[in-house]
C-alpha cells in the first residue's frame, strides 16, 4: 500500500505580522525623523531675536537693560576722555532652540589689539588677548 504523505500546512500569519511590524517600525521611524528636521527647521534663523532678548535683559538689581548698561558704560569713558570701544553682537545656535549670543568688544588702541568676548551661556568676561 501506498502511504499519503501529508504536505504541512505552512502560514503566512508570522509573515505578516512580521513585515506588518516592519511597515509600522518604518512609518514611526520616518514620523521621528521628520518632526526632528521640522524642529530644527523652526528654530533656525532666530539669531536676531536672541540678541535682542539677551539685550533686553535686566541684570539683577539693575533697572536698565543690559543694552543700556552698555551704552551707558561707553557713555560714561567718552566724558571722561575715554574710548571704550566698538561692541558686536552674534549669536550662533547651538542645539534647538538653544542660541550662544557672544558680545564682542575691540578697543581703538592699535597697540594692543586687544579683544574680548562675553558669552551669555557663560558667566564670566574674558579677554582674548
Amino acid at each position: 500500500m501506498a502511504e499519503v504523505k501529508q504536505k504541512k500546512k505552512e502560514s503566512a500569519v508570522p509573515a505578516m505580522i512580521g513585515w506588518g511590524g516592519l511597515a509600522v517600525f518604518s512609518v514611526l521611524f520616518g514620523w521621528i525623523i521628520l518632526n526632528q528636521i521640522q524642529s530644527a527647521e523652526e528654530w533656525s534663523n532666530r539669531g536676531p531675536e536672541a540678541v535682542k532678548l539677551v539685550q533686553q535683559f535686566k541684570p539683577d538689581g539693575q533697572t536698565d537693560t543690559l543694552a543700556d548698561l552698555i551704552r551707558g558704560y561707553s557713555m560714561k569713558a567718552k566724558e571722561n576722555g575715554g574710548y571704550v570701544g566698538e561692541f558686536a553682537w552674534e549669536a550662533k545656535q547651538r542645539n534647538g532652540s538653544e542660541y550662544e549670543v557672544t558680545l564682542l568688544w575691540r578697543t581703538a588702541q592699535p597697540s594692543s589689539s586687544r579683544q574680548g568676548r562675553f558669552s551669555a551661556l557663560q558667566p564670566s568676561c574674558s579677554p582674548l588677548a
